[in-house]
């Protein structure tokens, strides 16, 4: 996977290279159309002036979150409870028990309070969105677009980290706050590989949008 991450940077660089001399050579021999060249003075001052606000995109707080809640529930061990409690209960309903992983009374216990935080997020999903003149709507009533989908991501990634600590401290796998912060910080430090093809996928589809104004 490291070496494909390499692969998919180098890849969108070219790609960022290539749309540079492509949207000087287009601009040049067909004045007429409605694209900017990046090697014009506009676009080389777009290309420098706009490059923190590019990377500043609701992307960049989607990935944060995602990465953290996924470390989270892998380093708590609460994926590895959800996993063996629904393998348990396939091979319970296939009557072949001698497959079946014993889970403990603590960690038990803490997938039934993970499950029980989950319910009442989702009810209260439900509440600020399904009754009429619903908070996180839009103006005009709309599900998509809406304060409900901007923050969906965020929202659902911070119940899954929620959950996953209260897991991992009723099942013990957390006992100290330097575990808690390990277990916080553990997404990211997987996740810093994706950065590079993050920061340069961004400045491209950017590009893209600036020169064929879209």
């Amino acid at each position: 996977m490291r070496n494909k991450l390499g692969y998919i940077v180098l890849v969108l660089l070219v790609a960022q290279l290539a749309l540079i001399l492509l949207s000087w050579l287009v601009t040049a021999a067909f004045p007429e159309l409605s694209m900017r060249s990046m090697l014009s003075s506009e676009g080389i001052r777009w290309f420098f002036g706009s490059f923190v606000s590019n990377q500043l995109s609701p992307l960049l707080i989607y990935f944060i979150m995602a990465v953290m809640a996924v470390g989270a529930c892998v380093r708590s061990r609460l994926y590895d409870a959800l996993r063996e409690t629904l393998s348990n209960t396939r091979s319970s309903l296939t009557t072949s028990s001698n497959h079946q992983h014993k889970v403990h009374y603590r960690e038990k216990v803490g997938l039934r309070i993970a499950l029980v935080e989950f319910i009442v997020y989702v009810i209260i999903m439900v509440l600020l969105t399904a009754i009429p003149h619903a908070i996180l709507l839009s103006v005009t009533g709309q599900l998509f677009p809406s304060s409900f989908s901007s923050s969906f991501i965020p929202s659902l990634s911070l119940i899954i980290i929620i959950m996953s600590l209260t897991y991992g401290v009723a099942s013990g796998t957390i006992d100290s706050v330097a575990k808690m912060h390990k277990v916080l910080v553990g997404g990211l430090e997987v996740g810093s590989r994706l950065v590079p093809t993050y920061v340069v996928g961004i400045q491209l589809y950017m590009s893209i949008r600036y020169v064929f104004i879209l």
